[in-house]
């Protein structure tokens, strides 16, 4: 030691200070290096869409994703509270693909993850993907439905190895580090974090959930477990409606939002798009509907769209390897439904010069290669053509009229115009409307709090099963906002099924509470396996509604027949 202290003394001090700053350098250099050639991921919370508080389950998926990612020396996972203070800076939530990219380039990440995950009842979903933010491309995605909460870690894990197997190159491996302990098994792993995150917390109470997506009223018909989560549709639902529109004889799944025709066909797991149609910006699309009214084997689709007070409805029909409109510029309200004698019918009312409600529902026919009014259909005062069905409830041989009036209640009227029944509790609600303005104004004009606002009841559907004739109708569960007759909010909803037991309709089942707002839905076969299905399009409901643009998504329930 007093040898190389004896040399030191020897070397100038101006040297060593020289060397000491060179080695600084060195350091801070090979530091800077070493962070600059991480890659950087970024988590955003999962939105939780379930009737329950699960608000817990964004810590434990984050963590999940934090620890299978992360690989030391290569991957790091930014620290959540610099993501948080991100986010707080925006008054949406990220949902479209460009706000999220948008949000990654804020945080300086290579990657960012989103999704979400759906609860009704004993059935859960998960939709993640991850976004490479120099590719400008989806690097990889899960979407996975499973009975219960056990299998909800494995496929969160499953996905997080596969991202972590894109971002750094290497083959998908079930392990995430060089040499690592042998993971517990899939059970195990659950069960692990059932105990840390998916325990209601004290005083919560004991679940209720009995294990089906249906809660079951008399004798349960109609019903199986289980149900179907699209991947999510980055728009709001309007209208949906099932049929072969292409003439291939398979079924196709048709979407409406504010502007837009949605095409999809229903394949491996997901709906595949094959058709986008977009209207103009001044477009307003109320409704939709598809059936086969010409009989040439193709099913029609039929538009209802109101620009500003004026009626621009249309019909499109495929036609020599395209989507073309085949009518245009029709002065009519439509709607299609299925009657429990006559079939598909489809109906019409037309628009005064306010772009209300004006004379009778009619039916309307394909004759001489156009569509013709062939009757009115009689129907109680202040009926309009949305919101009934004619369905032969009693079995008596005649259809009575079931519809939902403009306060919410279910109602059963005979065929003579005579009230049968009405129910005690509300169904139906809805937020498509449209607006009267006072006589002599404009649209365009300032009206704030002096035009009314007509609510647009949705469909009622006939549900024909062991000889019975079942009315299935949807209820939207109203928040704070139905208080105010301009802003209506629904925050939950559920599909009611009643028959008639002699004396009024009475409930056969319902569906657990869906998070969201039923847009509209149908009892249809979706992916051509000879089966209807119970289709219904939900609108995504969250804290930050109000700021951000609807997402949604499309659930299918098994149904026996």
């Amino acid at each position: 030691m007093r040898e190389i202290w004896r040399i030191m003394k020897k070397v100038p001090q101006r040297s060593i200070k020289l060397s000491s700053l060179i080695l600084l350098f060195i350091f801070i250099f090979c530091s800077l290096t070493y962070a600059d050639n991480m890659l950087k991921v970024a988590v955003l919370p999962f939105q939780i869409n379930s009737s329950e508080n699960l608000d817990y389950l964004k810590k434990g998926i984050l963590d999940m994703l934090t620890s299978r990612i992360s690989v030391e020396g290569k991957v790091v996972v930014l620290e959540n509270k610099l993501v948080s203070d991100v986010l707080s800076q925006i008054n949406e939530s990220p949902t479209t693909e460009e706000a999220i990219r948008k949000i990654g380039t804020q945080l300086g990440v290579d990657f960012i993850i989103s999704g979400s995950l759906t609860k009704i009842g004993d059935s859960v979903s998960i939709d993640a993907k991850m976004f490479d933010l120099k590719e400008k491309k989806s690097v990889t995605s899960l979407f996975a439905t499973s009975k219960g909460m056990d299998n909800v870690i494995p496929e969160v894990s499953e996905f997080a190895l596969k991202a972590n197997s894109r971002i750094t190159g290497k083959p998908y491996s079930v392990y995430s580090s060089p040499h690592p302990p042998p993971l517990p098994t899939a059970s195990e792993e659950a069960s692990a974090f059932m105990s840390e995150f998916l325990v209601p917390k004290k005083g919560k109470g004991p679940s209720s959930d009995t294990g089906s997506e249906f809660v079951m009223s008399g004798d349960p018909l109609g019903l199986k477990k289980g149900f179907w989560k699209s991947q999510r549709l980055d728009f709001g639902i309007k209208g949906i409606a099932v049929g072969d529109v292409d003439g291939d004889g398979k079924k196709e799944t048709v979407v409406i939002d504010k502007n837009s025709i949605y095409i999809y066909r229903y394949s491996e797991d997901r709906l595949a798009l094959i058709k986008k149609i977009k209207g103009k910006k001044s477009d307003n699309y109320l409704s939709l509907d598809v059936a086969d009214i010409n009989k040439n084997g193709i099913s029609e689709i039929f538009v209802t769209n109101l620009v500003d007070t004026r009626l621009d409805s249309f019909v499109i029909e495929f036609q020599k390897g395209d989507f073309v409109k085949i009518e245009t510029g029709i002065n009519y309200f439509f709607k299609v439904i299925e009657t429990s004698k006559n079939g598909s019918m489809l109906l019409s009312q037309k628009a005064g010069l306010d772009g209300i409600f004006y004379g009778s529902v009619t039916q309307l026919v394909w004759k001489d290669n156009k569509y013709m009014e062939e009757k009115n259909i009689p129907l109680p005062k202040g009926a309009i053509v949305y919101g009934f069905n004619l369905i032969d409830v009693d079995k008596d041989g005649k259809e009575e009229i079931v519809l939902i009036d403009n306060y919410d209640n279910l109602k059963v009227f005979s065929n003579s115009g005579e009230l049968m029944w009405k129910s005690d509790e509300i169904y139906g609600g809805t937020k498509n409307f449209l607006t009267k303005y006072p006589a002599g104004t404009k649209p365009v004009d300032s009206l704030e709090g002096l035009e009314t606002r007509l609510y647009l009841q949705n469909r009622i559907l006939l549900q024909n099963r062991k000889g019975e004739n079942a009315v299935v109708v949807a209820k939207n569960i109203p928040g704070a906002g139905k208080l105010f007759e301009r802003t209506r909010m629904y925050k939950n909803s559920e599909i009611y099924s009643f028959t008639w037991d002699g004396l009024g309709l009475s409930e056969d089942w319902r569906t657990k509470k869906i998070p969201g707002y039923v847009a509209d839905f149908q009892i249809k076969d979706i992916n051509n396996d000879g089966k209807d299905r119970l289709v219904v399009g939900i609108i995504q409901t969250s804290s930050d509604a109000l700021f951000g643009s609807d997402k949604s998504y499309i659930l299918v329930y098994e149904l026996m027949n």
